[in-house]
C-alpha cells in the first residue's frame, strides 16, 4: 500500500516543480509599415468607394425593336403600375427595363416577381 502513496508524491512533486515552466510566454510584435502601403489602401477606398456608388442592378425585360418594346412597356405600367419602367434606345434596339437596386438580393427578390409574369427577365448589373 505504501507504494501508490510514493507514485502520488512523486507525481505531485514533478507538476508541482514543472507547473511554472508550463505558463504561456508573453510577447509583443512591433509592425512597421511602409507608408506606401497606407497610400495605396486610401487609393484602393477611393476607388472602391466611386465604383459602389456609380453601380447598381436593374431588371431587362426586353431588347430588340421599338414596336415589341412599346407594347411590353405599357403592358409592364398597367400590370406593375407602383413600380419604375424605363424605355430606352441603344442603337439600333430598344431597352424595357424595370427598377434601380443598389443590393443584388433585393433586385433578385424583384425578379423572382416579375419572372412569373414575364419569364425572359433577367437581372442586369448596370453603372450610370
Amino acid at each position: 500500500m505504501k507504494k501508490p502513496s510514493i507514485y502520488l508524491i512523486c507525481i505531485s512533486i514533478f507538476v508541482a516543480v514543472s507547473a511554472p515552466k508550463l505558463n504561456a510566454q508573453k510577447a509583443t510584435v512591433k509592425i512597421e509599415q511602409d507608408s506606401t502601403i497606407t497610400k495605396l489602401m486610401e487609393t484602393k477606398i477611393d476607388i472602391d468607394s466611386e465604383n459602389y456608388s456609380s453601380k447598381f442592378y436593374t431588371i431587362q425585360l426586353f431588347y430588340g425593336d421599338n414596336k415589341r418594346a412599346q407594347e411590353l412597356f405599357e403592358n409592364f405600367k398597367k400590370s406593375f403600375p407602383n413600380w419604375e419602367v424605363n424605355l430606352s434606345f441603344e442603337t439600333p434596339n430598344y431597352k424595357v427595363q424595370v427598377g434601380r437596386f443598389k443590393d443584388y438580393y433585393l433586385g433578385l427578390n424583384k425578379l423572382k416577381k416579375i419572372k412569373k409574369a414575364y419569364p425572359a427577365a433577367f437581372l442586369l448589373e448596370t453603372k450610370d
